[in-house]
């Protein structure tokens, strides 16, 4: 027991770093780029299932407020993953666009 609470002291009084201290980068892409990535047919696909899906509707609508995309962001991962749940995507396409 001590040992752990040892642990938990350590570790809670440790700076927290940012990505940017560890030169890590996010990947973020112009929201244009991440369209791109998408085919025709997948984009026809999601105007389709726009119409009478809420979920795709608030997506689409959250996108529109940006202007760039951050591909490792949980939001953007759930979407794709979304999309691909609906058959309007495969799971390779998928991992495709999130590269």
């Amino acid at each position: 027991m001590f040992k752990l609470v040892s642990l938990l002291i350590l570790l809670y009084s440790l700076p927290v770093a940012s990505f940017a201290e560890y030169g890590i980068k996010p990947r973020t892409i112009p929201l244009q780029a991440f369209k791109d990535r998408f085919t025709t047919g997948e984009l026809i696909g999601i105007s389709t299932a726009y119409a009478e899906d809420v979920h795709i509707r608030a997506a689409i609508s959250d996108l529109k407020t940006m202007d760039s995309v951050n591909l490792d962001s949980e939001v953007i991962k759930k979407d794709v993953s979304y999309l691909a749940s609906k058959s309007i995507l495969s799971e390779e396409r998928a991992r495709d666009i999130l590269k």
